[in-house]
């Protein structure tokens, strides 16, 4: 396994014919089944911050002020803005309407998947099989139904992973332009995957690219992004007196570091600040409220060093559990096999993803894919775990699962074929 799947020629060149984009159109008209399937199938109120979402979309639509209860900016806009407020339009209102909206959001990153794994060097069938590890990955089908911020990260995040890989080579700054415009929309939308700045910088240091493209494409991203972003920071300092993209950074900060915390979330109301915090936003503003939160929760930090570190690591565990837990109801049936095969299908992604660490020193595509991973899993030991938070960095999981898994299906067949017995 030293190639690990590199291939001789460069994925610039044409490994797209129609017979390979067959069987990526394949792969998506199955991922597609799936989360069709999920939608049909699986009956979901709306709740919690699908609610606030959602009312921010109506009243985008409305022509009305983009908030949701008394929040001008406690909710990242961006998927209301981008996702729900079109479907919204296009489908009278119809909570199908937006559930296809993330449909289509699964499809586009089934597409991606493979373009990531191409662009990372992979053969043939490792990049297909990326593709259909994340197409038939049953968690997609059933957060497609969810009105949740992450179907629309998911295909965000991978376009800035495709850049990245594409950094590692020889590349022109409208690589740089188009990775900055999407992390200003990543910015409106889920600041913890800002942290997909760790994998774009690994790439530009070991990138290939001359040393002038390489420092002239860091502030044309910082450029780009802030420009993406500078109407709604605009409208934050109109209506809140701050260039914030959102006022919930001290809560989340707050959640996960307080006397209460436990790793996972835990409502405001479980905590110390619980009995005062509706009040102390009605009296300070949702900005400041948000920093005297931050305050608290930096206070209790360095009070209890260790007891940080300790809740830190704990919530590393915790993000990246395997799903054993049960539902608000204990499972039956259908469920149970559901997520028995879920079950199978993390380990089997997690074990493989694992096995291409020691590759990682000669090969620059998974050192940023790894990057990715550490990044995005770590800025959630600053706050809070909530399993729906690991789906986003989950089809790089496919990505890396595949590279191995394709490899050492290789190694088996040979070994089957020679009737030797592999050492």
């Amino acid at each position: 396994m030293k190639t690990l799947n590199r291939e001789a020629s460069s994925p610039d060149q044409a490994h797209s014919g129609f017979p390979e984009w067959r069987w990526v159109a394949a792969i998506v008209v199955a991922g597609v089944l799936l989360r069709l399937a999920a939608i049909l199938l699986y009956a979901h109120v709306p709740e919690s911050d699908e609610l606030a979402y959602l009312e921010m979309a109506q009243n985008l639509v409305a022509g009305k002020t983009m908030m949701a209860g008394s929040g001008y900016a406690f909710y990242n806009m961006g998927y209301s803005f981008f996702v729900l407020a079109p479907a919204l339009w296009l489908f009278d209102h119809s909570l199908l309407g937006l559930r296809l909206a993330n449909l289509v959001c699964g499809a586009v990153s089934i597409v991606l998947v493979y373009l990531v794994a191409r662009e990372a060097g992979a053969n043939r069938p490792a990049r297909l099989l990326g593709a259909a590890l994340w197409a038939l990955y049953l968690p997609c089908g059933v957060y497609g139904v969810y009105l949740a911020k992450e179907n629309f990260m998911i295909p965000l995040m991978l376009g800035i992973l495709w850049c990245a890989l594409r950094m590692t080579r020889t590349f022109p700054l409208r690589i740089a332009v188009l990775c900055g415009g999407l992390f200003g929309i990543l910015a409106l939308t889920g600041n913890a995957a800002l942290s997909l700045a760790g994998a774009v910088g690994i790439a530009l240091l070991v990138s290939k690219s001359a040393l002038r493209v390489r420092v002239l494409s860091v502030p044309v991203m910082i450029v780009v992004a802030t420009l993406v972003a500078s109407p709604w920071l605009a409208r934050n300092v109109a209506v809140l007196g701050a260039p914030v993209l959102n006022t919930n950074g001290g809560f989340n900060f707050y959640l996960g570091n307080n006397p209460g915390a436990d790793g996972m979330f835990v409502s405001i109301a479980d905590t110390p600040r619980g009995p005062t915090w509706h009040a102390l936003r009605a009296e300070q503003g949702e900005v400041k409220a948000s920093e005297t939160l931050k305050q608290e929760a930096l206070a209790w930090i360095k009070s209890h060093p260790g007891e940080f570190m300790a809740l830190s690591v704990k919530k590393l565990g915790l993000f990246w559990t395997p799903p054993v837990h049960s539902g608000r109801d204990a499972p039956v049936g259908v469920e149970k096999l559901i997520r028995l095969v879920w079950l199978i299908e993390f380990s089997v992604l997690v074990c493989a993803a694992l096995a291409t660490l020691p590759y990682v020193r000669n090969r620059p595509s998974l050192a940023v894919l790894w990057a990715a991973v550490a990044c995005y899993s770590g800025v959630h030991m600053l706050f809070y775990v909530i399993f729906r938070y690991r789906e986003p960095i989950m089809p790089v999981l496919c990505v890396l699962a595949a590279v191995m898994l394709s490899q050492a299906w290789v190694v088996v067949t040979k070994f089957a074929r020679q009737g030797t017995p592999a050492a």
